[in-house]
């Protein structure tokens, strides 16, 4: 269920439909993320969790290789992992803006 939200959510952001008028890619690094190999064009809900699975890649991966970088300390890796992670960090959240659409009014109650 968790990934069924975050992916509904981020739905406008990655497919940037721009007829909303709201979801303008306006920063080059974002409009690269496409260019990966495996990124996936499709517009379907399984396309844009392959899509977000690439773009969190970095952060886990790092994450995996944390504990060898203590036994093994290499800083030009962790630097890269760390500017790599922080371009990922620049695609826009997937916070809804209530006044959009009315879509979003819901209660959890």
């Amino acid at each position: 269920m968790s990934a069924y939200l975050m992916v509904s959510l981020h739905s406008q952001v990655l497919n940037n439909h721009p007829e909303h008028g709201v979801n303008k890619t306006l920063d080059p690094v974002v409009a690269r993320f496409s260019q990966h190999q495996w990124w996936d064009f499709g517009h379907g809900w399984k396309n844009l969790l392959n899509n977000l699975c690439l773009v969190i890649q970095p952060f886990i991966f790092f994450n995996l290789l944390k504990p060898w970088l203590r036994v093994f300390p290499v800083l030009h890796l962790s630097i890269g992992f760390l500017t790599l992670i922080e371009l990922m960090n620049r695609m826009r959240g997937a916070l809804p803006i209530p006044y959009q659409s009315e879509d979003f009014l819901f209660s959890s109650a």
